[in-house]
């Protein structure tokens, strides 16, 4: 009798141990929220045709047509006190109206907007998973753009066929990994990638020899803080990477390679196009902004360099240099608020020739239960890049006026 007492003590004891690991389980089970947005706009876009072709056929037509944008966000997190994964769909894209589309060529010129009513879309998915044991925090996968690559005066809404030129150097989109440590008011951090951002001087490189861009990396030392009322960023990209290029050949009959050689009109003959090069750009981005009564201003600064290609490069080329500042302000007035920004930035090109666009945006943002309503204004101004000396060139000056709904969740 003792002996079955005894094991029934030890089986209502396991049964115990068992109950009590089932809800620590449960209480250790992440909780999931779903938050996100849906949002279309409607507008009249116009514009510049112009021709880079030559400068006797630079020549502007103003076309205009009605396009429809729309984007919508999904956002699943599951989280811990000290675990968060988040799962991020996006899908975005606009529909052109008339099917006289500029398709790029007002912006043709441009590292950083497309230039036209885009008919496409733009499916995205991202996942990350942080871990946050106290003031250190620990980030892996593909990510949305964390805080510190955002520019403060940054205002993006929904997609825009216009472009958002002033993200040129976010990290959205960037798979790596990311660490920040919290000291206070400011929290320091490193963020690696295995991709370029914002480049590794591949782009323009003025070589006619077909080429591809391996081995690439981004580190990136960064900061953000808040002290009162003043909130500020910061960034220094820095990115490695090799040019191949691709001017091996293998024969069908032999099966042997062949090494070609360029007859490039800028290395000249003899050219060896399979020339590894190691690229590599640095730049930096500062940003503050200051909030208080309803009032809201900001100003970003940014810069990178890519380092001259020597070997692949033309001999006249130079480094890449890229400048730009970005200033926003918001202004409450009746239901809502007025808010106005400016973006420019200058691209040297390589050496050919500085060129400057600029993007200014007018917006009145009227908050609503559902989300918000806002009436756009955008224009976008694009320099040629004909020689002036050879002939007339008409700079592209793209516009639109649209009124976005976008409610979110």
């Amino acid at each position: 009798m003792r002996s079955l007492l005894k094991i029934s003590l030890a089986v209502l004891a396991v049964g115990f141990l068992f109950v009590g690991s089932a809800f620590a389980q449960d209480a250790a089970k992440p909780t999931m929220t779903v938050t996100g947005d849906i949002g279309a706009g409607f507008g009249q876009y116009s514009f510049d045709k112009k021709s880079d072709a030559s400068p006797a056929a630079a020549t502007t037509k103003a076309v205009s047509e009605f396009v429809t944008s729309w984007e919508s966000n999904i956002r699943l997190t599951w989280s811990t006190d000290t675990f968060t994964v988040i799962n991020r769909m996006r899908i975005r894209g606009n529909n052109e109206g008339s099917g006289l589309s500029g398709n790029g060529a007002a912006n043709a010129s441009s590292s950083l907007q497309s230039g036209g009513a885009l008919a496409s879309n733009a499916n995205d998915t991202y996942n990350e998973a942080w871990w946050t044991p106290g003031a250190f925090k620990l980030g892996i996968g593909k990510f949305q753009g964390q805080a510190w690559s955002q520019p403060l005066s940054g205002g993006y809404i929904i997609n825009n066929p216009l472009g958002e030129g002033e993200y040129w150097q976010n990290w959205t989109g960037i798979a790596g990994i990311d660490a920040e440590y919290n000291v206070g008011v400011v929290q320091v951090g490193l963020a690696i990638s295995s991709q370029c951002r914002p480049s590794c001087g591949n782009a323009g490189s003025n070589n006619t020899v077909a080429k591809t861009e391996v081995n690439t990396s981004s580190m990136t030392p960064h900061l953000t803080g808040k002290v009162g009322d003043i909130s500020f960023r910061a960034q220094l990209p820095s990115t490695s990477g090799t040019i191949q290029n691709s001017g091996a050949t293998t024969s069908t009959t032999t099966g042997t390679t062949t090494t070609v050689k360029s007859a490039d009109p800028i290395q000249g003959t003899g050219f060896d196009s399979t020339t590894t090069k190691t690229v590599s750009g640095s730049g930096y981005q500062v940003g503050a902004a200051w909030a208080a009564s309803g009032l809201f201003v900001a100003l970003d600064l940014a810069g990178f360099n890519d380092a001259k290609i020597d070997g692949i490069q033309a001999s006249t080329a130079k480094a890449r240099d890229r400048s730009s500042y970005n200033v926003r302000a918001d202004i409450p007035a009746g239901p809502g608020a007025v808010s106005i920004m400016y973006f420019s930035i200058d691209d040297n090109n390589f050496g050919s020739k500085v060129l400057t666009s600029t993007t200014t945006t007018l917006r009145y943002i009227i908050p609503e239960t559902f989300g918000l309503i806002i009436p756009e204004f955008r224009t976008v101004s694009t320099p040629s890049t004909i020689a002036s000396t050879t002939g007339t060139a008409k700079d592209g000056t793209d516009s639109e006026f649209r009124l976005i709904l976008q409610g979110k969740f």
